[in-house]
Parts: structure tokens; C-alpha cells; sequence
């Protein structure tokens, strides 16, 4: 897989020396996640992961230096049997290139890859709460919350977000939902969030 876009290359990577580095430049963000600091361990069951759920595991690279700056890893199609489902499962950006739209550019690739596919209907990602850079993040590329709480291997509630392909009607749930939450005037963690340091 390799995607391009103005400033950056999206491709898949094998490296795990490469990827460690981007992982520990990531370390106040998987703090959140998981007691264990970044590993090689910790490299090799996101790769096992990815893999097993049919997924792309890309490298975030700087076309102007080559420089390996994030990761991102995707499930195109598919998700657990869902046909019309993809789902983003990691997005990190290294400490010493955030906030320069690395993250949102790169996303935006890996989505309009997604979109390619006309089967697929919708994109998910699990988002934890605590983080809010990763909610205005999300919030920012069109996701809605969907559902949760679920815990991580920290008992932090990961909530569900979703983004509809552009140009889909509301199902009778999306329309329950979205009315019960106005009724309800929202929650704590309406502010929508990925495994993403943009």
C-alpha cells in the first residue's frame, strides 16, 4: 500500500526499530492505554493485531526528509465480518511533529482510500475520553459518538465513534440515538477521539 499526498508518503513499513522509535516519541499518549512503556513487544502486537484483523499497518513518512514520523494502521473493509465496515485503529504522530496537520493529512488519505471502496458504508475507531486532543481530532474529521462505554487494560472507558460515507440517510438507531442525546443534553464526552496524537 502507499498513498501521497502533498507533504507526506503513506506506506506500509517492516521496520520495527523504526516504528519502536515513533512509539516512544508516543509514550505520553500509550501512557493512557496500557502501564507497559513502548517495546518491541509492545510493536510486534500492533502488527499481529493488524494483521489478524485484515488490516494495513503504514508508516507516516515526510516527503521532503524520508523521515518515519507516525504510524496509522486500518481495517479497509470488512471489520469483524461487516462488509460495509472499515475501522481506524491507531493514528500517532511523533511528539517532535505535532501539531503541524501531519495527522489530519495522512487520515484524510487513508479515507479517501476507504472510500474508494463503494461497498463500504462507514468508519470506526474507539476513542478514549481522557484524551482530548484525539476527541477534537475526530470531532474535526466528521465522527460521531456511537456507543460505549468499553474498558481498556486500564479501566478507561473507550467510547465507539462512527463517520457515515457523505450522502447516507440516518438509520432508525443513528435517529434514536441522536435525539435521545439532545434530550439528554449530551455528556462529558460529547467533545469527540482515535489512537491519534495529530
Amino acid at each position: 500500500m502507499e498513498l501521497e499526498t502533498e507533504r507526506l508518503m503513506i506506506r506500509t513499513v517492516i521496520d520495527e526499530a523504526a516504528m519502536l522509535a515513533v512509539y516512544e516519541q508516543c509514550a505520553d499518549y500509550l501512557a493512557l492505554q496500557t502501564p507497559e512503556p513502548p517495546s518491541g513487544a509492545m510493536v510486534q502486537s500492533d502488527v499481529a493485531t493488524t494483521a489478524k484483523l485484515g488490516g494495513v499497518l503504514a508508516g507516516i513518512y515526510r516527503r521532503d526528509s524520508n523521515e518515519l514520523i507516525g504510524m496509522i494502521s486500518f481495517v479497509p473493509q470488512n471489520f469483524r465480518g461487516q462488509r460495509d465496515y472499515a475501522f481506524v485503529l491507531n493514528l500517532m504522530i511523533g511528539s517532535t511533529q505535532r501539531r503541524q496537520g501531519y495527522g489530519t493529512e495522512a487520515y484524510r488519505a487513508v479515507e479517501e482510500s476507504i472510500w474508494r471502496d463503494e461497498d463500504v458504508k462507514r468508519i470506526g475507531a474507539l476513542l478514549l475520553p481522557q484524551h482530548e486532543p484525539s476527541y477534537a481530532f475526530a470531532e474535526k474529521q466528521g465522527f460521531e459518538r456511537a456507543g460505549g462505554p468499553f474498558k481498556n487494560k486500564r479501566g478507561y472507558g473507550l467510547w465507539a465513534f462512527t463517520k457515515k460515507r457523505p450522502g447516507l440517510a440516518e438509520t432508525p438507531g443513528e435517529v434514536i440515538w441522536r435525539q435521545t442525546q439532545q434530550v439528554l443534553g449530551g455528556s462529558p464526552f460529547d467533545a469527540p477521539l482515535l489512537r491519534s496524537e495529530n
